[in-house]
């Protein structure tokens, strides 16, 4: 956190970035974006521009090199010939390899020191994820089944 008295990170949840701009609700929104993600066959990408490594205090900020070659991988197509796992918790697919980037970085796991930690950790995470997403009324199994499992 950045804001004034912020100590430690805490999750949030936005249905909407940028939600006092857009008046309908979520759910118009994500089929908007899914329609055209279908239309135009487009990837994409999550990339994890925070935290890695371990909890606040043991992990550290990803690089902003890491970052950007991220970035750059998604958006020339070198993404488009490289493996991937599975990732249960997130409900994932992440790259084996990025060029620019350690791949043992791109799975989250094997960046922190103590494996068990990230479980826990994850399995919170992704609990959160599937607890914020019961507000939402009308989605289809679709678009739920797409998200963390828990």
């Amino acid at each position: 956190g950045t804001e004034r008295g912020v100590k430690e990170p805490k999750a949030t949840f936005s249905k909407c970035f940028g939600a006092p701009f857009m008046p309908r609700p979520a759910l118009v929104y994500a089929e908007m974006l899914g329609e055209k993600i279908s239309k135009h066959n487009t990837a994409v990408y999550l990339i994890n521009t925070g935290w890695s490594g371990g909890p606040y205090g043991v992990g550290k900020r990803i690089k902003i090199e890491y970052s950007r070659a991220m970035v750059t991988a998604a958006l020339t197509g070198s993404l488009d010939i490289v493996k991937f796992s599975h990732n249960d918790f997130f409900n994932l697919d992440i790259p084996t390899e990025c060029p620019g980037v350690p791949s043992e970085i791109l799975e989250p796991r094997n960046t922190w020191t103590d494996r068990d930690a990230y479980d826990l950790s994850a399995k919170k995470l992704a609990q959160m994820f599937v607890d914020n997403f019961r507000k939402f009324d009308n989605i289809s199994d679709d678009i739920r089944l797409a998200g963390p499992r828990a």
